[in-house]
């Protein structure tokens, strides 16, 4: 629920919506400011401020975007991990996010500007376009592999061993399309579709 998230995360940190805003802001998602309401019941309102072309206007956060929602419940925890240094495990990071966001949100914890306490992000994803060298080292992209009786197993791509056409066993390269090499099935921990063959 982004609401009860955001209200957990912004009530009372005048820093936390900053650099809120900052993100939102480097996101060009047309939201200039934001402002937490509170209501009868415990409960809280989220009103976004936008101009455009010098007309100003305020929406009710269930008025935005399913992503704008997404993020307004990411945003807070982000910039609070990257405020005081702490690790963020998020389940989902890419559900309703643009790869272009996402790829944003992955990246801004690798700079040091906004990452100065050494903050960490941990998160499961099925998004492959950011699954690539220009985004994380083979140590920081991990699979779960789930074997036939459920049981998962959970392997580093910097682990992982392959067959080079030699028949030699070799590491990942660095340089290797993890991607593409992923969706052929190089890798493991990918669904087994038996009626269907499309690898």
């Amino acid at each position: 629920n982004p609401i009860q998230e955001l209200k957990m995360a912004v009530s009372t940190s005048e820093d936390v919506k900053k650099l809120m805003l900052q993100m939102i802001q480097e996101m060009d998602l047309d939201i200039v400011d934001f402002r937490v309401e509170e209501k009868e019941n415990d409960r809280i309102e989220v009103f976004t401020k936008h101009i455009i072309d010098e007309y100003e206007a305020e929406l009710s956060l269930f008025d935005e975007s399913s992503g704008t929602k997404k993020l307004f419940g990411l945003l807070p925890f982000i910039a609070k991990s990257l405020l005081k240094g702490t690790t963020l495990v998020i389940d989902e990071l890419d559900a309703k996010i643009h790869p272009v966001l996402l790829r944003y949100l992955i990246m801004t914890f690798s700079d040091m500007e906004k990452n100065k306490n050494g903050a960490q992000l941990i998160f499961t994803s099925h998004d492959l376009s950011t699954m690539n060298s220009e985004v994380f080292r083979r140590d920081e992209i991990w699979f779960v592999e789930k074997d036939k009786n459920g049981v998962s197993e959970l392997y580093s791509l910097s682990d992982y061993i392959i067959e080079d056409e030699n028949g030699n066993a070799r590491k990942v390269r660095n340089d290797a399309t993890y991607n593409k090499d992923y969706l052929t099935g190089r890798y493991g921990a990918i669904p087994v579709l038996e009626e269907f063959d499309i690898i």
